[in-house]
């Protein structure tokens, strides 16, 4: 049976662990690199697992028989002119637990805690573009291509191009309904 929540510090080593297994068999992935995140201590990732605001900034787990085999992060923007926005990184599902819609729950757990989120209005996310299988997961949910990066990602002198897909949450305002919150006659 699969479970699905927001992780504590207390999973740091197993989010660790699983983090940097994805970092390492799937470089194209991932923004950090295997040799970047190996630096880094189990104790630093508790305390940016403590840090996070559980309400907009969060980190969720997929566990399998009491085993993480699953990890994703929300992160809502801080700014004033942007927190209208979020995004959803580090996705990852331990390669021997692939193809079996764990990551598909992972995702939709995601979202729907996301959506809980009052001023959120669009959940952003990037995926490489030749990994057809994650975005056919991502429009399953929702989320629409709006554009591509090409050369995104530079590993070993190879270049990879990501997708940028979006969700809508709520429905863009009318001309009208935007002139006149911004009392524009």
């Amino acid at each position: 049976m699969i479970e699905i929540r927001k992780l504590t510090p207390e999973d740091a080593e197993d989010y660790f662990r699983l983090r940097l297994e994805g970092l390492k068999k799937f470089p194209e992935a991932f923004a950090s690199s295997y040799e970047e995140e190996i630096e880094r201590k189990a104790e630093q990732v508790a305390e940016r697992l403590r840090g996070q605001n559980p309400d907009t900034h969060f980190t969720a787990g997929a566990y399998y028989d009491r085993e993480l085999v699953g990890i994703g992060t929300f992160l809502q923007r801080e700014r004033n002119k942007t927190k209208h926005k979020g995004d959803i990184v580090g996705v990852y599902v331990a390669q021997h637990f692939q193809r079996n819609g764990i990551g598909f729950k992972l995702l939709q757990y995601l979202v729907e805690e996301a959506k809980k989120i009052e001023d959120l209005e669009q959940i952003l996310l990037t995926v490489m573009s030749e990994n057809r299988s994650a975005i056919r997961s991502y429009e399953k949910l929702g989320f629409e291509e709006y554009g591509l990066e090409r050369r995104s990602l530079k590993i070993n002198g190879c270049y990879y191009d990501e997708s940028l897909m979006m969700l809508m949450l709520k429905n863009e305002p009318k001309i009208e309904e935007a002139k006149e919150a911004l009392d524009i006659p």
